[in-house]
């Protein structure tokens, strides 16, 4: 992903210096060039906190259906352990086939686990972007901005304006109802 807007910014970057070239050919006044913050943006919009909010609640469901597992898996090797002696060598190896399948599932539970808050972070974060790029665009038109480009593929800006907290107050006023009630 970085690579595609790594990409993105160099062909917008030699748009607007192609762009900036044309105008002072034609007498034009100066273009203006504008960056955003977008993972600041995206951090710290309204929909943002929301949705890490959100998130972190998956998660912690997520990390107790785990944690109940591997406190199953300790409790078996805890019995297999005491009882060991006692056991006879069928018995003792079905426990340890059990914990070795218990330990199977428990993994797998994380791997899951892990995948569907990968999948829920995107999910979220694709409807965020969309409506952090839909801000650029009012603020890039309305302001006459030649250029917005994202702030971490800028090495040298003179002159150019960031507006990351004007984006996140455009954001935060198209889902005024996902502002977090505290800090």
């Amino acid at each position: 992903m970085k690579k595609v807007i790594l990409m993105a910014a160099a062909v917008l970057l030699l748009a607007a210096q192609v762009t900036v070239a044309q105008g002072a050919k034609a007498g034009l006044k100066a273009n203006r060039i504008g960056y955003v913050d977008l993972q600041r943006a995206l951090n710290e919009s309204n929909d943002g906190k929301a949705a890490k909010i959100e998130l972190q609640a998956v998660m912690k469901g997520l990390q107790a259906d785990i944690d109940k597992k591997i406190a199953e898996r300790d409790q078996m090797k805890a019995e297999l352990e005491k009882q060991s002696s006692v056991l006879s060598p069928k018995a003792k190896k079905e426990k340890e086939a059990a914990i070795d399948k218990l330990t199977a599932d428990t993994q797998q539970l994380i791997t899951e686990s892990n995948t569907e808050m990968q999948q829920k972070q995107r999910a979220k974060e694709v409807v965020i972007l969309k409506k952090i790029k839909d801000a650029i665009e009012q603020i890039g038109k309305s302001e006459h901005y030649t250029v917005i480009l994202p702030a971490d593929v800028i090495l040298y800006a003179d002159g150019a304006k960031e507006l990351t907290d004007e984006v996140i107050q455009r954001v935060n006023q198209t889902s005024p109802a996902a502002a977090p009630s505290g800090k």
